[in-house]
């Protein structure tokens, strides 16, 4: 099945196909173990950070060995690119989903390359994502409540947004209604399920994304996927697994040098996260 396909039967099944970030191959490993255990569909995705350490072609082949190896889909989705150039490598590496975040510049001149991005991606049968309110935080972990993060933000004004989708043909829509990157310590996480619906009613046909799943109380993502959302991308969960993972392992063996025997307890922990995800997107069992 296409990316295309996945997200026309999550939607139709009520379901969201998880975009969990790689920055390494530790955490490529323990994302497609947790795929194969779940019998679930995963999306895997870079940032542009993530795409220069790894790069692109890299993600690609190990992507498409993992699936051949294991008989499971695994989609490849270059995330939160931020100019036609980025977006060219992912779609001449080979990338399935390719997710333009113009939101940096002037409504006008976003449109103007989403256009671009879409024209190219198109005609090679992939699917495009667009963003035009920047989605606040970072892949980080805060002290403190999201509240002062979220009110950095705009959100998504559904008008706008049927404007922006309709004009630049995208097929997947990031919008901002309460969704921040990072996870807080202080909580304070709360989704304006309201603005997705008025989403929803007014792009009945589009397909949407919840950016900064990482730290999202469960229940309001599982309310979020009821109400449209087919994406969830989920980063700094995985990255603080693989940290406190690999920490542990280093305290406990203090003396071990071998990368292959401190590494797998980083693997665990990492895939512990993405099958609870899994889980709660109501992925598992899909193939």
């Amino acid at each position: 099945m296409t990316a295309r396909e996945w997200l026309e039967k999550a939607r139709r099944e009520k379901f969201a196909i998880g975009a969990f970030n790689v920055g390494n191959l530790e955490t490529f490993k323990a994302i497609v173990q947790a795929a194969v255990s779940q019998k679930s569909p995963v999306i895997i995705e870079s940032s542009p950070g993530e795409t220069a350490w790894m790069e692109a072609e890299n993600i690609v082949d190990l992507a498409r060995n993992y699936s051949e190896e294991y008989g499971i889909p695994i989609l490849v989705n270059l995330d939160h690119a931020e100019s036609l150039e980025q977006c060219i490598e992912g779609i001449k590496a080979g990338y399935d989903l390719i997710h333009f975040d113009g939101s940096k510049f002037i409504l006008e001149d976003n449109l103007e390359i989403a256009k671009k991005v879409v024209k190219l991606a198109h005609q090679g049968g992939l699917v495009v994502e667009g963003e035009i309110d920047h989605i606040t935080g970072s892949s980080e972990v805060y002290t403190g409540s999201a509240q002062g993060e979220i009110a950095k933000g705009k959100f998504t004004d559904p008008n706008q947004a049927k404007e922006f989708v309709q004009s630049s043909g995208v097929d997947i829509f990031a919008a901002f209604f309460g969704n921040v990157h990072g996870v807080f310590t202080g909580g304070g996480e709360n989704l304006r399920l309201d603005i997705l619906e008025k989403l929803a009613e007014s792009l009945p046909s589009i397909y949407f994304s919840l950016h900064g799943g990482s730290g999202i109380p469960d229940d309001q993502v599982q309310e979020a996927i009821k109400k449209g959302i087919v994406k969830v991308n989920v980063n700094t969960e995985i990255r603080q697994a693989f940290k406190e993972g690999l920490q542990e392992a280093l305290d406990e063996n203090p003396n071990e040098y071998a990368m292959y025997k401190i590494l797998p307890e980083a693997i665990e922990e990492i895939q512990k996260i993405v099958e609870h995800k899994i889980e709660v997107f109501g992925s598992a069992g899909k193939l």
